[in-house]
């Protein structure tokens, strides 16, 4: 089978699955998605805060 043709069966499958959708399984997949998404975007704002670490005071081994 060429890559053309192994396309085109990928194609063909992927269209029945859309047609027979379901439950509205795409949907939940597009919900999930934009779940994920969402979250990675509230990562990636996190990640551009300037963030100073705390100070600690040296430890001092004779305060026990």
């Amino acid at each position: 089978m060429d890559d053309k043709q192994e396309y085109l069966r990928w194609l063909e499958e992927m269209w029945d699955v859309q047609k027979f959708d379901l439950q509205g399984s795409t949907e939940r997949e597009e919900e999930r998605t934009e779940e994920v998404l969402e979250m990675f975007r509230g990562l990636a704002r996190l990640s551009k805060r300037s963030v100073e670490p705390p100070h600690f005071p040296p430890h001092d081994p004779s305060e026990r």
